[in-house]
């Protein structure tokens, strides 16, 4: 079994090795770099995010003048044929631009009764058309229906034959085949002298006294982003799981998610963020909380948790993504697979090529990540096979969020 999935992530890995290089820098998590000035850096993401300056504190207060520039910006403005920009215009375009042309008669009349779209958007070619237009394609299911054309433009979409299951064929499952076994006769005379004949403490290295082999209750000395993991480690850090979730308050969740913003900032400013910055967060979940933590101010009550078993912050938080990654692998869904797959096949490549630049980043990006989420090695599978029950019973509680990160196993 660990072969046969070290073998297909093998061979995806080579497949977009040149991929996962240009994101490695990405995903990489440095607990040793110094903590920035995070007041100063949290008064320009406040800055930054102001939209207008109102230039008075409440609004029983204003004074008795009328601010000359506040004058002087609505008389430019009012006068003047430039628009603000809508928040996610470009994005909204970009969408629509992608869509089969088949949408249009679905989505276009809803855009044009919504407030806030821009003109830009209104007027593009297939959209403008549709202006107070219904339908001429109804599923089949809603034919004859008296007053349809008076349905809201919001359920327009619900018209459209394709959104309704029975109106397409299903992807046809593949028949299970199995494999027929081999007529050998059963000698009970065999297992019964075999039995017999087996020592106390078993085979396969086990002991008289059939006590784990003396490298399963070893620590490993010096942690690493590399190093192999023991059953050991495994054990210890399971341990430690309890003492996470009483760390995990909701006084310290906050702060860990307001600290997240300014992460997510300082690495936009310093151009080592994702467009979609949480994808580090499921790469090295732990590794990216230690960061968190550590901006946060709240290692030391964190060592807490983690200090009975022999753990700094590092050294658990390595310790702690090893072994969810190969736990994943262990637990990684067929359809998963399959998806990589195809991916692998280069059966998606037309439509990513279709997408806008900065959808196929994304894209690429969110593959990238997958590809590391569940980057892992034989002997780490192994020492987490031994231990997937312990494992499953602390690390299912927290869902698909470890305090802060996505787990997603």
């Amino acid at each position: 079994m660990i072969k046969y999935l070290l073998i297909i992530l093998g061979a995806l890995l080579l497949s977009f090795k040149t991929q996962a290089e240009d994101f490695a820098k990405y995903f990489d998590v440095d607990l040793d770099s110094p903590v920035p000035n995070l007041e100063a850096l949290s008064t320009e993401l406040q800055n930054l995010n102001e939209v207008y300056e109102p230039r008075y504190v409440v609004s029983w207060d204003m004074g008795p003048v009328f601010d000359k520039i506040w004058r002087q910006v609505i008389t430019t403005y009012g006068t003047s044929e430039k628009y603000l920009k809508a928040a996610g215009e470009d994005e909204l375009v970009e969408m629509i631009s992608v869509l089969p042309k088949e949408f249009y008669p679905y989505i276009g009349p809803f855009l044009h009764t919504s407030y806030g779209i821009s003109e830009k958007i209104l007027n593009m070619p297939g959209i403008k058309e549709t202006k107070n237009k219904f339908p001429d394609r109804i599923a089949p299911q809603l034919e004859g229906i008296e007053d349809l054309e008076f349905l809201s433009p919001f359920l327009y979409i619900l018209l459209m034959p394709e959104m309704w299951p029975e109106n397409y064929k299903s992807i046809e499952k593949p028949q299970k085949r199995f494999a027929k076994l081999p007529n050998i006769d059963y000698n009970p005379n065999f297992y019964r002298n075999l039995l017999k004949n087996l020592p106390d403490g078993g085979y396969g290295g086990a002991n008289a006294r059939a006590e784990w082999p003396v490298s399963d209750r070893l620590r490993t000395l010096k942690i690493t982003k590399t190093s192999p993991l023991t059953s050991a480690d495994i054990k210890s850090f399971t341990n430690t799981l309890d003492g996470v979730r009483q760390f995990a308050t909701h006084e310290n969740l906050v702060r860990l998610i307001k600290i997240e913003s300014l992460l997510d900032y300082y690495e936009m400013k310093n151009g080592t963020a994702l467009n979609i910055n949480t994808l580090k967060d499921a790469v090295n979940p732990c590794q990216r909380l230690a960061l968190k933590i550590k901006w946060a101010g709240l290692e030391n009550e964190f060592s807490k948790a983690i200090a009975q078993e022999g753990f700094n912050l590092k050294d658990w938080s390595y310790t702690c993504d090893k072994t969810i990654k190969a736990y994943r692998v262990i637990n990684v869904s067929d359809a998963k697979f399959a998806a990589l797959k195809q991916y692998k096949k280069g059966v998606y490549n037309s439509e990513l090529n279709k997408l806008p630049v900065k959808h196929r980043e994304r894209f690429q990006a969110t593959i990238a990540s997958l590809l590391e989420m569940y980057k892992t090695n034989e002997n780490d599978l192994t020492e987490v096979l031994k231990n997937e029950s312990i494992l499953t019973e602390q690390i299912r509680p927290f869902g698909s969020i470890f305090v802060t990160s996505p787990l997603d196993y």
